[in-house]
């Protein structure tokens, strides 16, 4: 038996037994469970759970018939509050353990939904079998039904897996669903290993008033990537419509799009209202994507900047400043790391990197150009707590963090950190341990 004390990044119980650190699923802080290792390396061992023998005043049944074999949720044994309150001492376990930072970290925000959320799933098909992988695994759970996945969504997952059923098709490998929450309009995608005519027989099984489209994709690779480069729409539009604000954006299959839209709503909102702009602000969006930020913040500054090196995001970032008529961004295609050095200095500088973080010579940069305020979003407390530990080095100290929680029961969360320059740092040039 072991004490569980806190909960992993995975959303994983943490106990210790003998002076080596147990990772334990389904396990909460402040239990006192019975194990069995599975797994012993010389720093730390993995765990099953064979019993509760003092279970958490904060333990829940999860709602969901699939959550034990399912790898989709971590958390939703623990009640929601709670899980507000386990995600913001993640993040400042994380700042003191990895950026030795004492920085005043706010409350959770709450997400406007805590199920049926997600607008966007991707369902494996392995064996005639459609749902999601097993827990720890690249095998295949078959799914009733998601209870994170937006109920439009879901609607159109119960006709694809009726049609499969009576229509299995070999060469299929998964299938994609996305969904504007705003709009309800749902996009399916077919990923095949290779072109298959009996698709268009299973496509006539499928009728929903607001599916707008169907897609296929082929993939003939034998990896983890999900989809191809080759599309071909098979029925209807291979676009969604969806809107943040007063903004319209297009989603294609294969554009990033935060998953919970009425969230990123609230994550867009509170980190414009953190910059304080005026109208004179120059502005830059780092990793922009499809330019969802940018086209936000169009009207609170004078002029966005957006990077991103992905070109087909570009040109996507692009397109929805044309729909949205806004002339005031400019989005350029390359890596931040190479293409901020040859940009003028900005009033403000908003960085979204992935969950890698920014690349070294990102934050020198900003050392050598600081602006007047840092925004960071992070999805990764890890590497925010690195990359502010050597913003601070430089100069530049975190005023305050925010969680957000974008992904109700997982074990993600997102953040919001700003940031200002020193007035000391800001009047004197770098020292020569900062060049």
């Amino acid at each position: 038996m072991i004490t569980i004390t806190s909960l992993g990044a995975s959303g994983e119980g943490v106990g210790s037994l003998d002076g080596l650190k147990v990772f334990v699923d389904g396990a909460l802080p402040g239990e006192v469970v019975k194990i069995e290792l599975t797994t012993q390396k010389k720093t730390y061992a993995k765990a099953k759970l064979l019993e509760v023998i003092e279970p958490s005043p904060h333990r829940v049944t999860p709602p969901c018939p699939h959550y034990e074999p399912c790898g989709g949720c971590q958390l939703m044994h623990l009640s929601y509050p709670e899980q507000l309150n386990m995600k913001r001492q993640r993040v400042v376990d994380a700042l003191q353990r990895i950026g030795h930072l004492n920085v005043e970290v706010l409350r959770c925000l709450p997400s406007p939904d805590d199920f049926h959320y997600r607008n966007k799933v991707q369902c494996p098909y392995q064996q005639h079998t459609l749902g999601f992988f097993s827990r720890g695994t690249h095998t295949v759970t078959p799914i009733e039904s998601c209870l994170i996945h937006c109920e439009q969504g879901e609607e159109i997952y119960q006709l694809v897996k009726n049609a499969l059923a009576h229509t299995p098709l070999d060469t299929l490998r998964f299938v994609l669903i996305r969904s504007a929450l705003a709009t309800q309009e749902s996009l399916l995608i077919f990923v095949l290993n290779k072109p298959d005519p009996r698709l268009k027989q299973l496509i006539t099984k499928i009728q929903h008033p607001n599916l707008v489209g169907i897609v296929q994709n082929i993939n003939p690779k034998k990896d983890n990537t999900v989809l191809g480069k080759g599309f071909k729409t098979l029925s209807g539009r291979d676009f969604l419509t969806e809107t943040i604000g007063d903004l319209t954006f297009h989603i294609s299959p294969e554009s990033f799009f935060q998953v919970n839209p009425r969230q990123a709503e609230n994550l867009y909102t509170q980190a414009i209202a953190s910059a304080n702009l005026s109208p004179s602000d120059t502005v830059l969006d780092a990793y922009c994507g499809v330019g969802t930020l940018s086209l936000l913040l169009a009207k609170h500054c004078k002029h966005v900047t957006g990077i991103e090196c992905v070109s087909q995001a570009t040109e996507k970032a692009k397109q929805n400043a044309f729909l949205n008529t806004i002339s005031n961004c400019t989005f350029l295609t390359g890596q931040v790391e190479t293409t901020l050095p040859k940009l003028p200095p900005f009033d403000t500088i908003f960085l979204n990197p992935p969950r890698k973080g920014c690349d070294p010579a990102v934050l020198t940069t900003l050392a050598k150009k600081p602006p007047k305020t840092l925004i960071y979003i992070s999805c990764n407390p890890a590497t925010l707590a690195r990359d502010l530990a050597l913003l601070k080095e430089h100069g530049l100290s975190s005023l305050h963090i925010q969680p957000i929680d974008m992904f109700p029961q997982t074990a993600h969360v997102e953040c919001i950190a700003k940031i200002e320059c020193e007035e000391k740092f800001q009047k004197e040039p770098l020292s020569k341990d900062n060049r």
